[in-house]
């Protein structure tokens, strides 16, 4: 019975597949694959209420209206480039999940309260997005 020799040119091949790999996730994490200027839109009902350009230095807190005769009050805090949703009234927002979302901070990412209609999402530029779609299945 013949026996089989390590073929070192696979390894070869190989190690480079994972270092290529290791080195993509690398350069998406440090923020390589990130936009220089984030935008925070805050929708209520679907209808945009406020939108805001975010720098790394800005700290400011968003009172949004909602309700029959925007009478509530829901209260978005943006710092370090990043945004949250405070706690709602536990009558308005019974789980609270909006708030427990935490920090968000990417493009893409979204906090979400159902029961009030509001969404918070971090969008492109508008001249960044090319076509306005994000995926294509066929």
């Amino acid at each position: 019975m013949k026996k089989l020799q390590p073929v070192w040119g696979d390894a070869v091949v190989l190690a480079l597949f994972i270092l290529l790999g290791i080195g993509g996730l690398f350069y998406n994490i440090v923020g390589g694959a990130g936009h220089d200027q984030n935008y925070v839109q805050i929708y209520v009902e679907n209808e945009l209420i406020k939108e805001y350009s975010l720098t790394d230095k800005e700290e400011a807190t968003l009172t949004v209206e909602f309700g029959p005769d925007s009478e509530y009050e829901a209260e978005v805090q943006i710092k370090d480039g990043k945004v949250r949703m405070l706690p709602i009234d536990e009558e308005l927002c019974p789980r609270g999940i909006c708030a427990h979302t935490g920090w968000i901070q990417h493009y893409g990412e979204s906090i979400v309260c159902l029961p009030n209609r509001i969404m918070v999402v971090f969008e492109m530029p508008e001249e960044e997005d090319e076509n306005g779609v994000d995926g294509i299945t066929y």
